[in-house]
């Protein structure tokens, strides 16, 4: 291939320097905590030893500038065989030299820090691994013992919570099958009694968070008496064979070394997900000429069904020691170290500041012991969505398996909530063009029947939505099934055929005291903050009047943070007792109107700003939005910026642009509001808006027919109607509504132009 390292792998070339990856992230789910092939029985494991005594084996820290319990990535590594020495941790990872005169160093040490920009924990595991002296070097013992000392160490056992990618060489990569295996058999024997619950469920959670595994020569395949070949070459090059070779132990050990590997391979190849991500290195180079290949790479790579690669410059011995970061047993390594950071899946995320969550989601958590589902009902911006994000923070961990669905009501397709709920519980991923087939759906079901397993569905929306779910809500109320859901909604009377009333959990607005503490926050940065006498006073009238609403108390806090003068405060709460009232009226246009005191207090260009967001760009990247604005705004940027900090939108992760829905409705409301010549026609499928004069229609920025069919009059617009038109949604509209807009028009302004779902073969010429 004329690369210096001669890698052979699957679409790998060195020509010119380490490759680029040409393939999406692979996505790397959680490790099952079922298999359909049973384990071979505990009593049926061979050992070679004998011995069942506890050992602690040393972890040494390799980045103790890190002393997070919640780092990006946890690593841990297994080291191989070395005679006679206390540092065999540390010899397993040391470089290899180029020339006499290079240092060799820990690369774990040295390099990854540098690489995963520090916050990682990098661990390397110290256990005996004189396989020929020592009668503690049973590999299935070692993996029983690991388990009580290092995995369920409290010290460490935080780690688990996180991504973790297990790395071995050779003697290591079996003491890493028999930790895994020997995890697994832990969480599915029944605990019988406190401590079995406590080891089974850090087991559960280390299994479930393993990422990545990266073998380096290890054997997989059976009858592999070339490893034990290796030991009798270790000896002979370093002349104790004679020694140690009529001792009882090591004639043991050599004879149940293969049903030991077999065993281990089994059992391995059993408790792992296709889909893990794995990396198995073969050596391409032999050890002399007497004993040629040590581990043969179709043994290697057994495991592996994709990332394959034969390091054709190394043998046994320097297949983990690279000489530098270009060589690809590094570079490959950090490769999936980084896939292992970038596919970590994270809980949904919670406010800054909780008020009142805690005995909610007790409560809650108790109801759900007595029925299969629970609703929670109230008006948008009571703190649905927040107490259901804490309750899945605080009890997903209590079931097998779990998956929050977040804004169910905003997707696009229900298809795409159901695809999430396979990959969550049943670890199959679909691509974006493939739907969901009846075998699919059947696989759900059996989980949710067969398997403890909590659902929450955020913002479920409408009937149809629940119509569409009503195979999930089926198998939770199975008589055998122990499955969960929570589901949030603003209308009880979309809930009610699938809740039952001792179910219903009707969300009530925030008390007097916890509704200061909420305001308090958001408005002077603490909770307890005592303002002066003038600004308590109007801290209370302004808390009174929000109602205990969340989201108002929030938004009105950060819209009046750091104002010190009074009148504006005071401006604040008339705007909001004109248009406020909460003991009758329709609970939406309660909420929008104390909202719009933020909208109220933007400039003209901010407002147009939030309008143009909230009927057209909501959900857009930010690039694309100041992109879409460029020429109209000066600094769109930093305009968005002033949106944030008002709490009007959302910088999410990927730099989408996200508005809360009542924001968003509020800002659609203010839109149908504003006379038709302002700036908008929003979602109307009123003839009347098309028999302006053109003038009139001439001043139209922006258009939303989304989902229209049938608009006669649209046609009669004259071919001047749209020239200044920059936004403008046909999302699911018919293809005459689509002509009628396009068609022989001058669209040159538009910037935005949305046809999503729309029933059209191609687009007009112009």
């Amino acid at each position: 291939m004329g690369n210096s390292y001669g890698l052979k792998g699957k679409g790998v070339d060195l020509s010119e320097g380490p490759p680029k990856r040409k393939r999406d992230v692979v996505q790397i789910p959680a490790i099952p905590a079922t298999i359909e092939t049973p384990l071979v029985p505990a009593e049926n494991a061979p050992s070679s030893s004998g011995w069942h005594g506890n050992v602690n084996y040393l972890v040494h820290d390799l980045n103790p500038t890190c002393n997070s319990n919640n780092p990006n990535l946890t690593i841990i590594f297994f080291h191989g065989i070395v005679f006679g020495t206390n540092d065999e941790w540390k010899e397993t990872w040391t470089t290899r030299p180029t020339n006499n005169r290079e240092e060799c160093i820990c690369w774990p040490e040295k390099w990854l820090p540098e690489d995963l920009n520090n916050n990682v924990r990098i661990l390397s595991l110290s256990y005996d691994s004189n396989i020929v002296a020592s009668v503690h070097n049973d590999v299935i013992e070692i993996g029983k013992n690991l388990i009580q000392s290092f995995v369920t160490n409290s010290s460490y056992r935080p780690l688990w919570d996180g991504p973790v990618a297990l790395v071995a060489y050779s003697f290591g990569g079996l003491v890493l099958k028999s930790l895994v295996v020997e995890a697994h058999k832990h969480v599915h024997q029944r605990p019988i009694n406190d401590l079995d619950n406590e080891i089974h469920k850090c087991c559960k959670t280390f299994l479930n968070n393993v990422k990545g595994v990266i073998f380096y020569g290890v054997p997989h395949a059976s009858g592999t008496h070339d490893l034990s070949n290796y030991f009798i070459w270790q000896h002979q090059q370093i002349n104790t064979l004679s020694k140690y070779a009529t001792q009882s132990s090591f004639l043991k050990n050599s004879k149940n070394f293969n049903s030991q590997m077999k065993y281990l391979s089994m059992n391995f190849k059993n408790v792992l997900h296709e889909d893990l991500n794995i990396y198995a290195f073969g050596e391409g180079l032999p050890l002399d000429k007497k004993w040629g290949i040590l581990v043969p790479y179709a043994s290697a790579i057994q495991l592996s069904n994709y990332n394959n690669y034969k390091i054709e410059d190394a043998n046994h011995l320097t297949i983990c020691k690279p000489p530098n970061k270009d060589h690809p047993s590094y570079y490959l390594l950090l490769k999936c170290l980084k896939i292992c950071m970038e596919k970590n899946i994270l809980l949904p995320p919670l406010p800054c500041h909780e008020v009142a969550l805690i005995d909610k989601v007790k409560d809650i958590n108790i109801l759900l012991q007595k029925e299969s589902i629970v609703g929670l009902v109230g008006m948008g911006g009571i703190g649905k969505t927040i107490l259901s994000k804490k309750f899945y923070h605080l009890f997903h961990d209590q079931y097998d398996k779990s998956s929050f669905l977040e804004d169910v009501n905003s997707k696009d397709n229900i298809n795409d909530v159901i695809k999430q709920l396979l990959h969550d519980l049943c670890r199959k991923s679909l691509c974006k063009d493939e739907n969901v087939n009846k075998g699919d759906l059947d696989k759900i079901k059996q989980c949710m029947i067969s398997e403890k397993v909590l659902v929450v569905v955020d913002d479920v929306g409408n009937v149809e939505n629940l119509t569409s779910l009503q195979f999930l809500i089926t198998a939770a109320k199975n008589a055998t099934s122990k499955s969960k859901i929570l589901v949030n909604c603003r209308n009880w009377q979309n809930l009610k055929s699938h809740v039952s009333e001792d179910g219903k959990v009707v969300m009530k607005s925030l008390e007097e005291e916890q509704a200061r503490e909420l305001f308090m926050f958001h408005a002077f940065g603490n909770a307890n903050h005592v303002p002066t006498k003038d600004f308590n006073d109007i801290c209370m009238k302004i808390i009174k009047t929000c109602g205990g609403l969340p989201l108002s108390l929030k938004v009105l806090g950060t819209f009046l943070c750091n104002t010190k003068e009074l009148e504006i405060w005071e401006a604040a709460l008339r705007k909001l007792k004109t248009g406020q009232s909460f003991t009758e009226g329709n609970d939406n246009e309660d909420l929008w109107s104390t909202l719009r005191i933020s909208y109220d207090h933007l400039d003209k260009e901010h407002q147009n700003m939030f309008l143009d967001i909230a009927c057209f760009l909501g959900g857009l990247k930010i690039s694309t939005i100041c992109r879409v604005w460029s020429g109209d705004y000066l600094y769109p940027k930093f305009s968005l910026q002033n949106l944030q900090h008002r709490s009007l939108i959302e910088w999410v992760e990927g730099g989408i642009l996200y508005i809360n829905e009542q924001l968003q409705d509020m800002g659609q409301n203010i839109a149908m509001e504003l006379p038709i010549m302002n700036r908008f026609i929003w979602k109307s499928n009123n003839p009347n808006f098309f028999l302006q004069m053109d003038e009139v229609m001439e001043n139209l920025e922006g258009i939303s027919l989304k989902k229209c069919v049938n608009l006669p009059t649209l046609s009669q617009i004259g071919s001047k109607g749209f020239c200044n038109l920059r936004l403008l949604d046909l999302t699911e509209a018919s293809p005459t509504i689509v002509e009628n807009c396009i068609q022989g028009r001058n669209l040159n302004n538009v910037k935005w132009l949305c046809l999503r779902k729309c029933m059209i073969q191609e687009l007009p010429n112009n």
